[in-house]
């Protein structure tokens, strides 16, 4: 790997070079910029060449067929239940009137659960294939196939609005390249490169019309264009949509691209819009998306890095970069308990990282923390083969034996820092009364950005008590100008003071400052100045949250100086346990089971509660969080300019 920057320029160059045979980049590097995969492509040297990567595609399909056959029969029984419900499927056109529910409604929903659906079936009847070689499920298999290649689009409707006809249907004169037209490219890919004789016995049609789709609806347009805002090439922030695609453009081409100087050109392009990827990440390898959108980002970087490294035989390797290993290990640094999940921005509070992902960065990295926690990740999914994709199955499958054989282990270090990102993490205590505690500070222009300067999220016993609610099914609105009149974007409903009325604003100057974390003997402080995340009619000259975690409890002390007081300040805690004012100056929570999990204690003399539900009516919400959340708001009694307010959060015994 090159060390120095006058080499990095010459690498960018050269690799710039290469794309612009076909190509006019359309936006330069920042100077100085990392470029590691660049960098790495042109400092080897590597270039693929007939010879040798028939000679890596023979191996690789031997290797998932080997690995695919030595799965167990139970593995084997429950993808036949699978493929026998769709033996009965019927593959009906996807209508257009689902589909342009998205630009008259805003409904993104409804068009991609039949999607979904159809892919569901199609990938159990190909994988049952796989598994069985029986034959029944062949006609089916093509049936599913065909009527894919069929579809007017791969993509779904919210990323057809890519397209320059906007959110309609989409125009068969442009092609859009996103996430899911690349999903189900590489799948197709897949079922070619592993099922290609069977498929040619069928007919020899079936195998020339998927070369023609793949390259005219996914690599063709991927190497001629630069515009797609993920690529990186005109200066847009870019976030996992740039991995994602990138790792299946990646994995198409070295799977079915027959021309090696296209093969080339695509590696090329690939790096080079992946490094921007890369380049933006801070030095922590902190996510600003959010844990549950890792999977899609560093998760799906790995793939790229390893799919690099295999088809190099070891010439391309980044073991010893310490950027590309902060972005694996974030992971579980952000792990709480079970399939809890630090969940700021948009992620879930309850979901399980690819454990073959998180493998993989293990391996590369030889990291024994990483793969303990992928064999432990593995468990909290039973050890289940993964059926989401056919791609997924065959990591799945291709990595069980290592995942199944390493013994599943946690690493719950007592604090953790990402100082640029400006997450903060602390935990006390190994029992039923252990403390978990979680701060946001960061800015109010992150990607999947909610205005939360200043949050938190305390667990008790590994259990949620204060929350961060997330984010409903994604609809039109959602990443629109309109994204903010959600309540859950809102500062008001995270757990964030409201100030003279005002919440926070979104955009990058709303931010949190001096953002800090001291631990000393039994005790842990995360502090921060949240005041520069209001607009200034909040009238904020300093509102500093101090969260100190001991052994036995968490005081969060505010210390505000106000230029005015002229409307309401209220003080905002949301919880999913049940809160009650059982005296003054404390309310208790209770969990579901109507136990006692903790108590918060304030000075009633100095504020008023203020309890309140807020009913959970999006799917998704329920999910993590049942049929309601409740809010907690403190209404200060005074109309001070200057002094502090102080809350202490005790776990109880059960």
């Amino acid at each position: 790997m090159l060390k120095k920057y006058q080499n990095y320029r010459i690498a960018f160059w050269l690799g710039i070079l290469l794309i612009c045979l076909d190509n006019v980049v359309e936006a330069q590097r920042v100077d100085g910029a990392a470029n590691y995969l660049t960098s790495a492509l042109q400092a080897t040297g590597w270039r693929p060449d007939a010879k040798h990567i028939n000679g890596w595609r023979q191996k690789q399909k031997d290797y998932m067929l080997r690995k695919i056959g030595a799965l167990s029969d139970s593995i084997k029984h429950d993808f036949q239940k699978k493929a026998d419900e769709a033996l009965s499927f019927g593959w009906q056109a996807l209508p257009a009137s689902s589909f342009l529910e998205y630009k008259e409604s805003g409904n993104r929903v409804r068009y991609e659960k039949m999607q979904l659906e159809r892919r569901a079936h199609f990938y159990n009847l190909v994988i049952a294939f796989l598994l069985t070689n029986e034959k029944k499920y062949l006609p089916q298999l093509i049936n599913g196939l065909w009527a894919t290649l069929e579809e007017s689009t791969w993509e779904i409707p919210a990323i057809v609005e890519l397209q320059k006809a906007g959110a309609d249907l989409p125009d068969p004169s442009e092609q859009v390249v996103g996430l899911v037209n690349a999903e189900t490219a590489v799948n197709i890919a897949l079922v070619q490169f592993l099922l290609q004789d069977q498929i040619e016995k069928v007919s020899p049609v079936i195998n020339r019309r998927i070369t023609k789709e793949l390259k005219e609806r996914f690599l063709e347009p991927y190497l001629k264009r630069n515009d797609f805002w993920w690529m990186g090439f005109r200066g847009h922030h870019v976030n996992n949509w740039n991995a994602w695609i990138n790792t299946n453009v990646l994995h198409t081409a070295l799977l079915v691209e027959g021309n090696m100087d296209t093969l080339q050109k695509l590696i090329s392009k690939v790096f080079l819009s992946a490094d921007y990827f890369i380049n933006q990440y801070p030095p922590d390898g902190g996510c600003d998306e959010g844990t549950s959108y890792w999977n899609e980002g560093a998760g799906k970087l790995i793939r790229l890095l390893s799919l690099a490294n295999s088809v190099s035989e070891g010439v391309l390797n980044w073991n010893d970069n310490k950027l590309l290993f902060n972005m694996g290990s974030y992971i579980y640094k952000m792990h709480i308990n079970g399939s809890y999940f630090v969940n700021f921005a948009d992620a879930v509070p309850q979901f399980i990282p690819d454990p073959e992902s998180v493998y993989l960065f293990g391996e590369m990295f030889s990291d024994k923390e990483l793969k303990h926690f992928a064999a432990y990740l593995f468990g909290q999914k039973e050890k289940r083969v993964s059926s989401k994709t056919l791609v997924n199955f065959i990591q799945s499958a291709t990595l069980f034996e290592n995942l199944a054989h390493t013994s599943p282990a946690l690493s719950k270090p007592p604090t953790v820092l990402f100082p640029d990102l400006q997450v903060a993490i602390a935990r006390k205590g190994s029992s039923a009364k252990d403390l978990f505690l979680a701060v946001q500070g960061g800015h109010n222009d992150e990607s999947h950005n909610h205005n939360d300067v200043g949050n938190f999220i305390l667990y008790v016993g590994g259990k949620p008590v204060i929350v961060d609610a997330g984010v409903g099914t994604y609809t039109a609105q959602t990443f629109s100008n309109k994204r903010y009149e959600l309540w859950n974007m809102q500062s008001q409903w995270h757990n964030c003071p409201t100030i003279n009325g005002a919440m926070q604003h979104e955009g990058r100057s709303y931010r949190a400052a001096s953002f800090a974390m001291k631990a000393a003997g039994q005790k842990t402080v995360i502090s921060l100045d949240i005041s520069r995340a209001y607009p200034a009619a909040a009238g904020i000259r300093q509102w500093e949250r101090s969260f100190s975690l001991q052994k036995d409890k968490m005081i969060l002390t505010e210390l505000y100086q106000l230029e005015k007081t002229e409307d309401t300040t209220c003080l905002h805690f949301l919880t999913v346990c049940d809160p009650r004012l059982e005296v003054p100056g404390t309310i208790m929570f209770y969990d579901t089971a109507g136990e006692k999990m903790m108590k918060l204690k304030y000075n009633a003399s100095m504020m008023k509660s203020r309890i309140e539900q807020k009913v959970m009516d999006d799917p998704k919400m329920m999910n993590s969080w049942g049929k309601v959340l409740y809010r907690i708001s403190f209404l200060p009694g005074d109309n001070s300019k200057k002094g502090k307010y102080v809350f202490a959060f005790e776990p109880l015994d059960k």
